[in-house]
C-alpha cells in the first residue's frame, strides 16, 4: 500500500518526523545554551582574575613589570593546573612577557588585540587542552599592556557531555513514549473509519439497514448523505418490485377475457388460429404466473446481502408445499445449523425457488437440499426422486427457453435463470448423472472470502450438527 494514498501512514510520518525534528532542534538548542553559559559564567570568574592579577602589577624604574604572587590565586603556581596567565608588555618591536608558574615556559598563542578591547577565544594549552582564554589590552605609559588569563575546558566538556548523554537518553526515551502516544492517539482517531468500514461490511451483507451516525462531526455529513442514498435505493427497489406485482396482477383479468374470446363462436372454426392464440396466452400467464410467485417467495423480512438459509428455505418450502399441494412431497435439508452466507438474499431465494420448484414439479415424493461450507466455497445439491435426464440431455437444460417434456407446464426460464445467478457470483454449475434419490441433481459452488462466513457450529460427539426436516 502507497503510504502517501493513506491518511493514517502519512499522519503517522508527519507526526514522528516533526518529533524527530523538534527533539534534534531541542537538542542542538540545549547544548549550544549550556555550553554559552558555561562560557559566560567562567568569563565572569576571569575578568575578576584579571582585576586581580592588574591590581597587584607593579612597574618599576626601569619601565619593566612585576607580579606580586601572594595575592593572585595559588592555583597559578601549579604546572599545568589548567588555570593560567600571561602577560605582556609591548614598547614598539621589544615586548616583556610574565607567565604563571602554571605554564612551565609554554607560550600562549595570543592574537593581537587593540587597546581598550577585550576578547574571548578558545585555544589550545600546554597539554593539548581545549582553553576558554579571555584577554585584555590597557594602555600604560605610551605603551600596551596585555593580559590574558586562561582555564582548562576538559572538567567542564567532561561533565557537560555526560549531561549530554544523559540528557540524549531521556529524549530518545520521550520521543518513543510521545511517539507510542501519537501512534494510539491516530489509531484511536482512524478507528471511526474502521467502525465506518465495519458498517459497509454488514450493510453489504444485509446484518444492518444504514450506517451508524455516531461518527465524529467531520464524517457525519458524508455518512448522512450515505444513507439517504441507501434509502432511496431501497425505496425505489421496493415501487420496482410493488410495480412489477401490481402489473403481473393487473394483467390476469384482461388475460381471463382474452382466454374467454379465444373460445367465442366469432373464430368459427379456424382452430389453428384458435390453437396458436392459445398456445401464446399460455406463455404469457405462465410468465405472470411466475412473477407472481416470486413475489410470494421474497415477500418476507429477510433481506439484503446476508443469505438465511435455514429459515429461508423452510419458508420457502412450506410455500412450494402449500402450491403443490396435490403432491405429498417430503423435503429433507442438511444444513449447518445457524448458518448465514455473503449472498444476496433475493438472488438467493430466485435461485432456490426455481430450483425447487423444478423439483417439486417432477418428483414423485422425496427432495434433498445440501449446503455445505467448504475452504473458500459454499456447495449447493438440490436432488429429486423424478425420473431424471438422459446425460445426453444435461448439456441443453439451462438454455432459455428450452423444455425437455413440453407436458409439463413451464416456459424453459428457470434453470437459465439459475445459470446467470451462479455465473454472476462465478460459481459453477453440474448436473451429474448419478442421484442418490434416482432423479434428477443439480450441484452449485459458489465461491466466498476466507473470513467472511460467519456462523455458529453446533458439535456433537465431535460431528456438526445439522439442522433436517
Amino acid at each position: 500500500m502507497n503510504w502517501r494514498r493513506s491518511i493514517k501512514s502519512r499522519l503517522l510520518v508527519t507526526l514522528v518526523v516533526s518529533l524527530i525534528a523538534m527533539f534534534f532542534l531541542l537538542w542542538w538548542v540545549v547544548s549550544t545554551a549550556l555550553q554559552e553559559l558555561t562560557a559566560n559564567y567562567l568569563e565572569d570568574r576571569m575578568e575578576l582574575e584579571i582585576a586581580s592579577i592588574l591590581a597587584e602589577l607593579a612597574l618599576d624604574d626601569q619601565d619593566l613589570i612585576s607580579l606580586d604572587g601572594k595575592h593572585v590565586d595559588a592555583l597559578f603556581h601549579f604546572s599545568f593546573s589548567g588555570y593560567y596567565y600571561q602577560i605582556i608588555l609591548q614598547d614598539g618591536e621589544e615586548s616583556q612577557i610574565l607567565r604563571s608558574r602554571s605554564l612551565n615556559q609554554f607560550t600562549l598563542d595570543i592574537p593581537a588585540v587593540p587597546v581598550g578591547d577585550q576578547i574571548r577565544f578558545f585555544a589550545k594549552g600546554p597539554k593539548d587542552e581545549n582553553l576558554l582564554t579571555l584577554v585584555r589590552t590597557i594602555p600604560l605609559r605610551e605603551r600596551k599592556l596585555t593580559v590574558a588569563v586562561a582555564e582548562d575546558l576538559t572538567p567542564i566538556e567532561e561533565d557537560l557531555e555526560q549531561f549530554l548523554w544523559l540528557y540524549s537518553i531521556i529524549s530518545v526515551v520521550f520521543l518513543l513514549l510521545l511517539t507510542i502516544i501519537h501512534v494510539v492517539a491516530v489509531y484511536r482517531a482512524m478507528s471511526p473509519i474502521a467502525r465506518i468500514h465495519q458498517d459497509v461490511m454488514h450493510l453489504e451483507m444485509g446484518q444492518i439497514g444504514k450506517l451508524s451516525e455516531d461518527v465524529p462531526v467531520e464524517m457525519k455529513k458524508v455518512v448522512g448523505q450515505i444513507n439517504h442514498l441507501l434509502s432511496r435505493m431501497e425505496q425505489r427497489l421496493l415501487r420496482s418490485r410493488t410495480t412489477i406485482t401490481n402489473l403481473a396482477h393487473a394483467m390476469k383479468s384482461p388475460l381471463a377475457t382474452l382466454f374467454q374470446i379465444v373460445h367465442h363462436p366469432v373464430l368459427g372454426g379456424d382452430e389453428k388460429l384458435r390453437s396458436e392464440i392459445e398456445e401464446r396466452l399460455n406463455h404469457l400467464s405462465e410468465l405472470i404466473d411466475r412473477e407472481l410467485r416470486r413475489a410470494r417467495l421474497t415477500d418476507f423480512p429477510l433481506d439484503g446481502m446476508f443469505f438465511y438459509p435455514e429459515q429461508s428455505l423452510g419458508i420457502l418450502t412450506r410455500t412450494l408445499k402449500n402450491i403443490n399441494f396435490q403432491k405429498k412431497i417430503d423435503v429433507e435439508m442438511a444444513i449447518p445449523s445457524g448458518i448465514t452466507l455473503p449472498f444476496d438474499q433475493e438472488d438467493m431465494m430466485e435461485l432456490f425457488g426455481n430450483l425447487l420448484d423444478n423439483a417439486f414439479k417432477w418428483a414423485s415424493s422425496r427432495i434433498r437440499v445440501v449446503i455445505e461450507v467448504r475452504s473458500e466455497e459454499v456447495y449447493f445439491v438440490v436432488e429429486d426422486d423424478g425420473p431424471g435426464v438422459e446425460p445426453l440431455e444435461t448439456d441443453h437444460l439451462a438454455v432459455r427457453g428450452v423444455r425437455l417434456d413440453e407436458s409439463r407446464p413451464g416456459h424453459g426460464l428457470g434453470l437459465s435463470l439459475v445459470r446467470e445467478t451462479v455465473t454472476h457470483y462465478a460459481g459453477t454449475m453440474r448436473f451429474p448423472h448419478a442421484s442418490e434419490l434416482g432423479g434428477f441433481r443439480v450441484e452449485i459452488a459458489l465461491p466466498v472470502k476466507p473470513g467472511v462466513l460467519n456462523f455458529p457450529r453446533v458439535v456433537t460427539n465431535g460431528h456438526e450438527q445439522r439442522a433436517s426436516r
